[in-house]
């Protein structure tokens, strides 16, 4: 990893110039095969990754919207009104102007943002159920603005221990 002269590793100067990076990835020319909506918690990137292109077969080719709570933001009409129209807003851009056919919410264990929410806003206090709960609220939204769509709804379950497996779970609307 780059390292300035006498900054942090990975961390420029201030007012150091820092070097232009050539990738060996190419530009995708194809249309995205979907749009995946999911948690930016940086523990689950790479599993959510090797989930999407791997088991779905995506190939890297598809639209990603990455919130805090991933798909609950699609949920927050009553409590973060101005939050949920912008995340209904970004969606639909995705969908009206990508020719988007399939649709992919990804919800994962331990999230932050969930413990950051009043529990009142879910009929359950667990955390999972909640989320749960948002996801089928959500995919009956989508199901009806968007018959077209192919919906997928999956639960990203850890084992709880350091470095321990992920597991992605299908959920019906």
């Amino acid at each position: 990893m780059w390292a300035p002269a006498g900054g942090h590793k990975g961390r420029p100067n201030p007012g150091v110039a820092m070097p232009s990076y050539q990738v060996e990835s190419k530009l995708q020319s194809d249309a995205p095969r979907a749009l995946v909506v999911h948690c930016g918690d940086h523990r689950f990137q790479a599993a959510f990754q090797e989930f999407l292109n791997r088991d779905l077969g995506l190939d890297g080719n598809y639209d990603l919207f990455v919130v805090p709570g991933g798909p609950q933001s699609l949920t927050l009409v009553e409590y973060l009104p101005k939050f949920s129209w912008a995340s209904w807003r970004w969606f639909r851009f995705f969908v009206d102007n990508h020719e988007i056919d399939r649709l992919i919410l990804i919800q994962h264990e331990d999230c932050a943002w969930y413990k950051s929410l009043p529990v009142h806003l879910h009929t359950s206090s667990e955390p999972r159920e909640r989320q749960e709960e948002d996801l089928r609220k959500v995919g009956k939204t989508l199901r009806k603005d968007f018959p077209q769509l192919q919906l997928e709804l999956y639960f990203a379950a850890w084992d709880g221990k350091p470095q321990g497996k992920i597991e992605f779970i299908p959920l019906a609307v």
